[in-house]
């Protein structure tokens, strides 16, 4: 009889090598059958040395990577990676990354006055390179919030690169130089309504009265996403054109018929932290604008809406609209 014990599936929510970002959906694991013996037997305590050795060493080396990670990248400034990434090789697109993940929480102080004029330089220099090098760069310069960046970002627009071009549209979002704008505005007709929502959600943050119009004709693009992004930037505005859709958004019927499509294109419904996230921005629109023509809706959330969060982002909206304190 074998005694060596069967590998078990893993467990996507304890194996170190599965990258932190991805989601462990238990609804969608795959678990092997149980086989079934062909006649009771007494369990054994033996332990193949040959299943525990490789075991232990995969352990130990997944324990001396994690260390020596740590230890390269403990100390490092934004200029370190800088140097790297100057150095071109082929995988400086994740130096580039680990760069853009660095710099919300850095002390700008430790910066040198020449980093921002090298950041650019190197985004300049990018165009021909991996363009997954490309979008984290102009992640950085949005990062930096450094308006000198505003040009070569605009610049950027023109890249056949689709994701560039959206990432160098939320940079200049987190720029927030109305300057920026014009050259925004033509992106809410692009094809690609990736591209249309971000610019959508740019616009928002900018001032600049030229994108009014504009948006308000989002408010009936065919894509719910696109046009969600319009009325909430003109919530952002001061803008109430967007209220009826606002409204629609915390509505959870017609939340249920919203299709987006997945990773091969096939139309899906929306999962429930979508719809939370959905009706949660609605929310905070109808603060800014201080709706009142929706308290019906507001109650209705307040009282009986299943998820907590919601629940509770509605007694402050209520709070909020009819100029109550809050009391909990």
């Amino acid at each position: 009889m074998n005694d060596t014990p069967h590998p078990t599936t893993p467990d996507l929510r304890s194996d170190p090598d599965i990258p932190g970002g991805i989601r462990y959906d238990p609804d969608l694991a795959v678990h092997e059958p149980a086989e079934t013996p062909g006649e009771p037997s007494a369990p054994s305590r033996r332990r193949s040395p040959l299943v525990l050795f490789p075991l232990g060493l995969l352990i130990l080396a997944i324990i001396v990577y994690l260390l020596f990670g740590l230890i390269a990248s403990e100390g490092k400034t934004s200029s370190d990676y800088l140097g790297e990434i100057r150095m071109r090789r082929a995988d400086a697109w994740q130096t580039a990354y680990e760069l853009s993940r660095m710099l919300p929480g850095e002390d700008a102080s430790r910066r040198g006055p020449r980093f921002v004029p090298e950041l650019i330089d190197l985004f300049k220099a990018s165009r021909d390179d991996d363009p997954r090098l490309r979008r984290y760069l102009a992640l950085a310069l949005g990062e930096v919030r450094d308006a000198s960046a505003v040009a070569v970002l605009v610049d950027s627009l023109g890249d056949s690169d689709e994701q560039t071009k959206i990432y160098a549209v939320w940079a200049l979002g987190a720029i927030g130089d109305p300057g920026a704008a014009a050259a925004l505005v033509p992106l809410l007709d692009q094809p690609d309504p990736g591209v249309r929502k971000i610019a959508a959600y740019a616009l928002g943050v900018l001032d600049s009265s030229a994108s009014i119009g504009p948006l308000r004709a989002l408010l009936n693009d065919p894509v719910e996403d696109v046009a969600w992004n319009a009325a909430l930037a003109l919530a952002r505005r001061g803008d109430r054109s967007g209220l009826p859709l606002l409204a629609r958004m915390l509505d959870r019927s017609y939340l249920e018929s919203v299709r987006r499509p997945d990773e091969s294109g096939q139309p899906r419904g929306l999962t429930e932290g979508q719809k939370q996230e959905a009706i949660l921005n609605a929310l905070s629109a109808i603060a800014r604008l201080r709706d009142q023509e929706h308290l019906a809706a507001l109650h209705r959330l307040r009282d009986s809406d299943p998820d907590l969060r919601v629940r509770q982002a509605a007694f402050e909206t209520l709070a909020a609209v009819q100029d109550l304190p809050i009391r909990y």
